[in-house]
């Protein structure tokens, strides 16, 4: 027979248990949760912050895109070749014929755009005409990319560079 007593310690008991089991199956996990939603929701906050920050590089970004674009549609309308286009271009900064060569890279498609590669290789350049090359290149007028710049002083005489870049000439898909 179980006295009052020992009915009193395992009724305590059994509440104890069934407190600790609801403790630890429904109220911690829940608890864990909420720390975990917490967390997550100061990670999005951060970031929408970081994202309102940037929203005027994101815009200027999307302003020279528009710009860029409509530079390659203006160029696909004129009749030269890229080749040529590139040719005229260096010859109006300044480089004689006989001190730079084209070559052809290939081409390559990208999601908006093909990408015709060349290198371009110039000798006996000061450092004037090669800025003002690169300036004439990366312009307004042509749909260039100039993806590398090699800039090598000249052993013989070092005011003088030779310079190549990998150029990419941006044509629309057809």
């Amino acid at each position: 027979m179980i006295l009052d007593r020992e009915k009193r310690f395992l009724a305590f008991g059994g509440v104890a248990a069934a407190l600790l089991l609801i403790l630890s199956f429904l109220v911690l996990p829940a608890v864990s949760r909420l720390k975990s939603l917490a967390r997550q929701s100061a990670a999005a906050e951060s970031d929408l912050a970081e994202l309102r920050r940037a929203r005027p590089e994101i815009e200027r970004i999307r302003l020279e895109t528009v710009r860029r674009t409509a530079v390659v549609a203006a160029a696909a309308n004129q009749g030269e070749s890229p080749t040529a286009r590139l040719a005229s271009a260096l010859q109006e900064a300044g480089i004689p014929q006989s001190a730079f060569s084209l070559k052809s890279g290939g081409g390559r498609d990208g999601e908006s755009f093909r990408e015709e590669s060349f290198d371009v290789r110039m000798e006996n350049l000061t450092y004037l005409e090669a800025v003002k090359t690169l300036q004439r290149l990366s312009g307004q007028e042509l749909p260039v990319v100039i993806r590398s710049a090699l800039l090598k002083s000249r052993y013989d005489n070092p005011r003088y560079l030779d310079v190549t870049l990998r150029v990419g000439y941006l044509s629309p898909k057809p």
